[in-house]
C-alpha cells in the first residue's frame, strides 16, 4: 500500500505543475509565471495590440506559419519553429488596457524559449509597431 501511495504523490506533483515566477521587465504589470508548463503573466496593453505584438514577435523570431484566432475579449497567436515545435500565445483581455497571456512552446513546454517569445511581444509592444 505503502509504494501506490508514493507513486500517486509523485504523479499529482507531476500533472500539477511547479510554479515558479519570472521577472517581466518593464512592459509586464507583474510577475510572469512559469506553471503547468506554461508562462503566465499579464501585459500592459490592449488584447489587439498584444496580438499585434507578438505577430512582430514571431516576425522577429523568424517563426513561420503564423496564424491569428482574435477578437476583442480573447484569442490566440500561433506559429511553428522551424523543428516544428508549435509556439502558442494565448491572450484575454482583463481591462482596457491589461492583457492576460499564456505562452508555451513545444509539447512539454520550453521555459527558456517561452521566456525569449515574452521579452521579443514586450519590446514590440513597447515600440508600438
Amino acid at each position: 500500500m505503502r509504494p501506490t501511495m508514493i507513486f500517486l504523490l509523485v504523479a499529482a506533483a507531476v500533472v500539477a505543475g511547479c510554479a515558479s515566477t519570472v521577472d517581466p521587465g518593464e512592459q509586464g504589470t507583474g510577475p510572469y509565471r512559469w506553471q503547468q508548463r506554461e508562462l503566465k503573466g499579464e501585459l500592459a496593453g490592449p488584447l489587439l495590440e498584444v496580438a499585434d505584438a507578438a505577430e512582430r514577435a514571431f516576425s522577429d523570431l523568424r517563426l513561420i506559419a503564423v496564424d491569428r484566432v482574435v477578437d476583442g475579449l480573447k484569442g490566440t497567436v500561433t506559429a511553428s519553429t522551424a523543428d516544428g515545435d508549435r509556439v502558442r500565445v494565448k491572450l484575454k483581455a482583463t481591462g482596457f488596457e491589461t492583457t492576460r497571456f499564456s505562452i508555451k512552446v513545444g509539447p512539454f513546454g520550453d521555459k527558456a524559449m517561452s521566456q525569449q517569445v515574452a521579452r521579443y511581444i514586450g519590446r514590440e509592444l513597447a515600440a508600438g509597431g
